[in-house]
């Protein structure tokens, strides 16, 4: 009997102990993808803050140096540098009217395919539509845009950024 009690007493001393060390990793794997989702809203963030700057240099600094983009018309870039990156988007600045309304974001869902592997799916809508510098307007519109991110160095970056019609979607 007293065997049986000191062989209940050690398990029970044991589980004690080692209970506090599962509920800190359980806590630990619990917050992380909050931070790790945090950090993504985040960086989304400036990315829209740098679109609706039209600020080209800021952008292309939040995407890898090779990030690669289909844009709205389906025609698929690749530049090969942060310069050309920068470029990439100092040209499309370049037709964009300053005054043209900034479009109404939303993030529609954020998935983790591993720990440095993300995909955001946004919402887009430009009620105004898009004013240019020749003074023509792209009409009223909305889309889905898809954006991979990686984590490299523990910064988020933007991979891929994929341009969808407004009924498509991933998730």
């Amino acid at each position: 009997m007293r065997r049986t009690f000191l062989s209940w007493a050690l398990w029970g001393l044991f589980a004690l102990t080692i209970s506090p060390l599962f509920i800190a990793r359980s806590q630990e794997s619990h917050s992380k993808p909050k931070n790790e989702e945090s950090a993504i809203r985040s960086l989304m963030s400036d990315w829209i803050t740098s679109y609706n700057d039209l600020d080209a240099k800021r952008l292309a600094a939040l995407e890898v140096p090779n990030v690669e983009v289909v844009d709205r018309f389906g025609d698929l870039h690749q530049p090969t540098g942060r310069t050309e990156n920068e470029k990439l988007w100092s040209d499309t600045f370049d037709v964009i009217s300053p005054s043209t309304k900034p479009p109404k974001t939303s993030i529609d869902h954020i998935r983790f395919l591993g720990p440095d592997v993300a995909v955001v799916q946004m919402s887009w809508q430009f009620a105004s539509g898009i004013l240019l510098t020749d003074g023509s307007r792209i009409p009223p519109y909305s889309q889905i845009d898809i954006f991979v991110l990686t984590k490299s160095q523990s910064e988020w970056r933007v991979a891929a950024h994929y341009i969808l019609g407004k009924k498509a979607s991933l998730f």
